[in-house]
Formats: structure tokens, C-alpha cells, sequence
């Protein structure tokens, strides 16, 4: 059918089009170029208590750290006294500790991994205080990070990678705040509630008394796709009627999930003055956007054999809406993962096995494929960076980037930032399963069951926050255990990535040399993309066999 080309095409160019243009946008913003907000943002920085000066890596980490763990402080109290705290219509008691960690630790990361249901468990004042502000921070903590690495790559010769403050201040105030305004009056025209009121009772068709969700729910969707955060006002996420009532809603959120990082590998260009690089980049990002679809979707328009004679629609039509299809979902299920956004509008766990597998595999890759705000693209810089060194080892020549001499200290860092995934999902995850009581938090036995761990694990230390349905992400030791990978996913990649743009920032710029490795043209995307897939995947494949791929297998053999 037509719409298995014409949509994954549209959503690619609807992605990929206004990249150049708001990547100069925001090369603007962050130098200092767009000043149309200066006396609030001047007004902000006062109250931040900086004078904007520009720091070296070490004080920018420290100043990101310090924020961020005030920001998880603050949280984690507003979610534990929430019954004592205004806009709670409907008397919703504080969450426990280990949930209130789990939930501060996940927005503090930008991975919005919610063991909760939304309507059921928070107010209004934690969704809108708490959450929504951890949404715009936690997204420009990650924006940061990448124009520091940008900087560093950018400069010779000294000490200053920017100052964390500005930075942030600039990102939210300039970029995220405007956006997401736009697009929340989008929303609310589209017929997704933003009120204050308590929930409305009615009767169902079968006569029963039930309560019908509201709240300020269009503001907290906006942020959650324009900054890959994810974390759904609704149970269900993006597959609410409530969230996501119409198709141009679905579009609207779905591109938004990739509109900045797609916008930021072109700022990279900016930065390091060569466009054709980061379009390079750009385009290794789109072929492996473009053949999960491929797989996805192809998948998903298959049915499953043991259920073929029940329906003549062609397709995997469990968990989907029908309002969206195989097609859509499949495409949101791939961007949602591609991005460290993890918000669904269909259950992943209803996926096919080699579908439910593509989403896996983009997080276990590190998320890289276009990825979250900064997130995505300082996690591919460092691929690029272990490219051209392993390139320029295999033929005898000293490895150089923009002309920027890659030593031992820079690559010692690359390696520790690439231990991080298989830390967190093979060893963190792996507890799960050597711990009393495995089966009822995995909740199924053979494949699948192994298929649910190894996502909820990479979903945390890839900080995208999607999960297979079925998990016991409420288990006290899990709320724990996750916490502890969405950290190390999060600050396992920042401080390799900021120590790497300081050690650049302080070395001299070399003439390049004809020798000097090209980092454009089909020759480069062709290493990087093998770079990411052997260096990024490998690890897992073990894991992958015992799990979607021999859950595909027993499929086709007749099995469940």
C-alpha cells in the first residue's frame, strides 16, 4: 500500500528540511547573536548568580552537576509531599521514596521512564512544577554539553569551553520556550486539555461511574517531544486520545521528536566551519533512521501467523491504535527510539519481534541516530572520533580531526563513554535476573521475557524512557536499579564528553596535510556507519540472539 513509502518519506524530509536553518538559529543563540530577549536573560543570569564568564571543562561539569542535583533534590521532595502541596484536585497521596527516586532521577536525566501511571499518581502541581520544568532543563543540560564539544573542537590554545549557565539560559529562553509555546497552542486547538479543573465523572456505555482525566496537559506534551524527554501527562503516553487526539497531532509530535538534534549536527557544521561534515554526519544519521524504518515497517505490515486467520487486515494490528496503523506507529516507534524520547502512541510490546528489536537496537547503540537535544549528536561525535583513530592507525599515519591531534587521553575517554551501555544493561540488568522473584518483575518466561529486561534496561542507560508493557517497572528494587542506569547512562557521556572538548580546546590547530583522513563523502559515512553498528552493537549480540531473535524464530516455527 502506498502509505508504507510516502509516509516514512514525508516524515524524513518534514525532519530533515528545517535542520540547516534552525541549526544557524542556534549557532546564533549560543554566541551570543540573537539577542531579542537580552534584558530577561540578563535578569536570569543575575539571579543564577554568574557573570557569564567564560570556564574551563572541569567548572563547567561542576556547575552542570551542581545543578542538576538540586534540580533532582527539589524534585524528589515536591513528589514525596505532594499531598501536602496545592493543585491536587483530586487528593493523590506523595509516592514512595524508592518511586519518588527513580521518577526525580528520570527527568533529572532526560529520560522520563515513568513506573507510574501519569492521571493516577501525580498532581497537577508535580506535573506542571516538578516535571515540566525538569523537561526544558533537562533538555538544555544535554544542548549544553554538545556546543561545549562544539567549542572545543572550534577553538586552539585555551582553557574555555563556555560558561553552563549562559548556555543554558540561552537554550531554554531562545529556543525550547518559544517553541514549545507554539506548539502547545497547537495542541490545545487540536483538542488536547490544558485546564486546572478537577476530573469530570460520567457513566460509561455499560452504565459503570468513571472519572474522565484533565489537567495541564498540552504544555507538558509540547516540551516533552521538542526536548526528547518523552514522560507522558497520560498513562498511555502519545496513544491517549487526550495526548494525541488527531493526525496532524500525531505528525505535529512525531517530527518534533527529531526536529532539534537533526537541527544541531548542522550547528556542528557552523561551529567547525565545514558544512560538508556535518552534513556527512548527517546523512550516516539518516541511512540508519531509514533502514530501521525499513525493517519496522516491513515487520509490522506482516501478521502474525497464529492470528492470521482471525482478521483479513493485513498487518500487526495488536496494540495500535487504529487511528494510526502499523505505518505510523512503526515510524513513531523507530523515531521515538532514535531520539532519547522513549513516548509511544502504540505498545512496543505488541510489536513484532524483529520490530520490537529495531527499537532496541537504536538505544542499545547509544541513541545516536540523530538522538536526543545534544545527547545524540556528542554521542556520535564520539564514534567519529574513534573512526578517524582507528582509520589513521590502520594506515600508519598520527590520527587527526579538524585538525586536532587525537591522543592517548582523548581516546582513553572515548573508550570509558563506550563501556557505558554494556555496563548498564548487561550488568545492571543482568541482577535482575539472579535476584528471587525475576519472573513476576519480567512477567514471562523464554524470549520475550529476556526481549522486556534487555529494553527496559537499554531504554534507561540510553535515557530514553519507553518500555515493553508487562514489566514491573513499580518493583522497589527496579525503581532502584533503573535509577542507577539512567545515571550512568546520563553522566557516564557527559563527563567524557566535556573533558574531551577541554583537552581539544587547549591543543593548537595543525595544518591539514593531503594524508589527513577525509571526513566527508561516501567513504566516511561508510566507516562511521560500520563503526557505530560493530563498536555500538556488537556487545549485545549474544543477548539479542537469546531474545527477539530467537522469539522471531519460534514464531515462524508456529510458537509463541
Amino acid at each position: 500500500m502506498w502509505q508504507e513509502i510516502l509516509y516514512p518519506a514525508a516524515f524524513v524530509l518534514l525532519v530533515l528540511l528545517p535542520a540547516p536553518l534552525l541549526g544557524n538559529y542556534l549557532y546564533r543563540v549560543f554566541e551570543g547573536q540573537t539577542r531579542w530577549l537580552a534584558p530577561l536573560e540578563r535578569a536570569t543570569l543575575a539571579g543564577c548568580g554568574t557573570d557569564g564568564r567564560e570556564q574551563d571543562w572541569k567548572s563547567y561539569a561542576l556547575s552542570l552537576l551542581a545543578f542538576n542535583g538540586a534540580g533532582f533534590g527539589l524534585l524528589f521532595l515536591i513528589l514525596m509531599a505532594q499531598g501536602l502541596l496545592p493543585l491536587n484536585p483530586q487528593q493523590l497521596p506523595g509516592l514512595n521514596w524508592q518511586l519518588a527516586l527513580n521518577t526525580a532521577v528520570s527527568f533529572m536525566t532526560n529520560t522520563n521512564w515513568q513506573a507510574y501511571s501519569g492521571e493516577a499518581s501525580l498532581s497537577y502541581f508535580s506535573q506542571m512544577v516538578g516535571l515540566t520544568t525538569q523537561n526544558f532543563v533537562s533538555a538544555g543540560t544535554g544542548a549544553t554539553v554538545a556546543i561545549a564539544l562544539f567549542r572545543g573542537l572550534s577553538r586552539q590554545q585555551t582553557h574555555h569551553i563556555g560558561n553552563f549557565w549562559r548556555d543554558l539560559v540561552r537554550f531554554c529562553l531562545y529556543v525550547l520556550l518559544p517553541m514549545a509555546l507554539v506548539m502547545a497552542l497547537l495542541l490545545v486547538w487540536q483538542g488536547v486539555p490544558q485546564s486546572l479543573s478537577a476530573y469530570l465523572p460520567f457513566q460509561g456505555l455499560e452504565g459503570q461511574d468513571q472519572l474522565l482525566p484533565l489537567g495541564p496537559a498540552a504544555s507538558q506534551i509540547a516540551i516533552k517531544q521538542l526536548g526528547s524527554n518523552g514522560g507522558g501527562f497520560f498513562g498511555v503516553n502519545s496513544a491517549h486520545p487526550f495526548e494525541n487526539p488527531t493526525a496532524f497531532s500525531n505528525w505535529l509530535e512525531m517530527v518534533a521528536l527529531l526536529l532539534l538534534p537533526a537541527a544541531l549536527v548542522c550547528t556542528l557544521g557552523r561551529y567547525v566551519k565545514d558544512a560538508g561534515h556535518g552534513r556527512a554526519i548527517l546523512a550516516a544519521m539518516t541511512l540508519l533512521l531509514v533502514l530501521g524504518l525499513a525493517v519496522t515497517i516491513g515487520q509490522e505490515l506482516k501478521a502474525d501467523p497464529n492470528l492470521a486467520q482471525l482478521s483479513d487486515q493485513a498487518g500487526n494490528w495488536e496494540g495500535k491504535e487504529s487511528r494510526f496503523g502499523p505505518v505510523l506507529s512503526g515510524i513513531w516507534a523507530v523515531a521515538t527510539t532514535a531520539a532519547s524520547n522513549g513516548s509511544v502512541n502504540a505498545m512496543h510490546d505488541s510489536f513484532t519481534p524483529l520490530g520490537g528489536m529495531v527499537a532496541m537496537v537504536n538505544m542499545l547503540l547509544g541513541e545516536v541516530v540523530f538522538g536526543g537535544v545534544g545527547a545524540g549528536i556528542y554521542g556520535m561525535m564520539l564514534f567519529v572520533l574513534l573512526t578517524v583513530f582507528l582509520c589513521g592507525l590502520m594506515v600508519g599515519r598520527t590520527p587527526t580531526y579538524l585538525g586536532k591531534r587525537l591522543g592517548i587521553t582523548e581516546m582513553k575517554w572515548v573508550v570509558a563513554s563506550m563501556l557505558v551501555m554494556p555496563v548498564g544493561v548487561l550488568v545492571i540488568g543482568g541482577l535482575t535476573l539472579l535476584l528471587p522473584g525475576s519472573h513476576a518483575v519480567i512477567g514471562h518466561e523464554g524470549p520475550h521475557g529476556l526481549s522486556r529486561l534487555i529494553y527496559a534496561y537499554a531504554s534507561a542507560a540510553g535515557n530514553n524512557g519507553s518500555a515493553f508493557a508487562g514489566f514491573g517497572a513499580g518493583d522497589n528494587w527496579q525503581c532502584i536499579a533503573i535509577a542507577l542506569a539512567m545515571l550512568l547512562g546520563r553522566f557516564g557521556y557527559i563527563i567524557p564528553v566535556l573533558a574531551i572538548a577541554g583537552q581539544l580546546a587547549r591543543a593548537p590547530r595543525l595544518d591539514a596535510g593531503e594524508s589527513a583522513f577525509p571526513i566527508r563523502g561516501p567513504l566516511f559515512i561508510t566507516l562511521l556507519i560500520i563503526t557505530v553498528l560493530l563498536i555500538g552493537g556488537l556487545s549485545f549480540l549474544p543477548a539479542l540472539a537469546l531474545g527477539p531473535i530467537a522469539e522471531q524464530l519460534s514464531l515462524t516455527q508456529g510458537g509463541f
